[in-house]
């Protein structure tokens, strides 16, 4: 199997999952659409070292009016971080669409993103905690096209 098919096996299951009217299973889905964002973010752009899902969605919980809690870790200008959290709004708005598809609830975006920096990681504060937690740790995502991935 070539490494494209195996890709377009891989993205049709993902679709199963996102095509599954009346779903009891909202962690799956949202869990897919987060790891297809991160996938195609790209890092330079948005000054993102990482980003990282919590919560509902992380711990397999989501309910079909749950958010999709995300940290951004970026070293990032004020126009990098205000262009990230326009491209999120903008997977939030249409996340939000697919859930009132698919659920009939009505939500204002769906993903809820914290944004962090070195000194925030430095500080601990609350959000920057999530991510050296001992305890439900917000697990880190794969950004972009890292090495290994076409």
């Amino acid at each position: 199997m070539t490494k494209d098919t195996k890709e377009q096996n891989e993205r049709a299951k993902e679709l199963e999952v996102v095509e599954e009217h009346n779903s009891e299973n909202h962690w799956k889905w949202r869990m897919s659409m987060v790891k297809a964002i991160a996938k195609c973010i790209d890092p330079e752009l948005f000054g993102l070292k990482g980003l990282y899902v919590f919560g509902s969605t992380k711990n397999a919980q989501a309910g079909p009016m749950s958010d999709i809690d995300l940290i951004a870790h970026v070293e990032a200008t004020d126009d990098q971080i205000e262009h990230l959290k326009l491209w999120i709004r903008g997977w939030s708005l249409c996340l939000s669409e697919m859930n009132f598809l698919k659920t009939g609830y009505r939500t204002d975006g769906l993903i809820d993103l914290h944004i962090i920096t070195d000194e925030d990681i430095k500080n601990q504060t609350p959000f920057a905690t999530k991510i050296t937690a001992v305890s439900d740790r917000a697990r880190k995502l794969p950004i972009g096209k890292e090495e290994g991935q076409a």
